[in-house]
């Protein structure tokens, strides 16, 4: 008998570890791949999702105390999502209220206002500083396309000429 053999029991295990190991390898390797980050988003990254040529307001971000950092055209083309960071969490209150709420405004004038979910509404959320957020707008008929440009309005300031993705 070799004594290097081994036996069925131990065989089967051990190609059922060598498959649950390479399970778990591809599986690492397919979240490297795709860019995963096991920590949340640093400063540097943040920066890295700002809207190519993403025009900025120092009224809003004094008055609000956030930045925008883009609009996307998501959902399959239903919502619209209008990105941006806290910079001052304690001026972020007056963002949320019925009358100062952000919108966006197409080349047109058509205004996109209306929360992206039924019941889902963007009022009384703060986030601290630093931390991104969004808000959900229901794009009526598909109006807004990426390659477009907006106007994101929050209570009398506007920010014009905003690229959407």
């Amino acid at each position: 008998m070799n004594r290097f053999a081994i036996d069925a029991p131990t065989r089967s295990i051990f190609r059922t570890v060598l498959a649950v190991s390479a399970l778990i390898l591809l599986f690492c390797a397919t979240l490297f791949v795709r860019g995963w980050q096991p920590m949340g988003q640093s400063a540097t990254q943040i920066r890295s999702v700002v809207a190519p040529n993403m025009p900025t307001s120092t009224q809003i971000e004094n008055q609000f105390g956030v930045r925008f950092l883009g609009v996307d055209v998501t959902a399959g083309g239903g919502m619209l999502q209008i990105r941006y960071q806290v910079l001052d969490s304690a001026k972020t209150e007056a963002l949320h209220d019925e009358q100062t709420a952000p919108f966006v405004l197409d080349g047109a004038g058509h205004k996109y206002a209306d929360p992206g979910i039924v019941g889902h509404s963007h009022i009384g959320k703060t986030k601290e500083a630093g931390t991104t957020d969004f808000i959900l707008l229901a794009n009526a008929q598909g109006g807004i396309e990426a390659g477009m440009f907006v106007t994101i309005q929050v209570g009398t300031f506007t920010l014009t000429q905003v690229p959407v993705r």
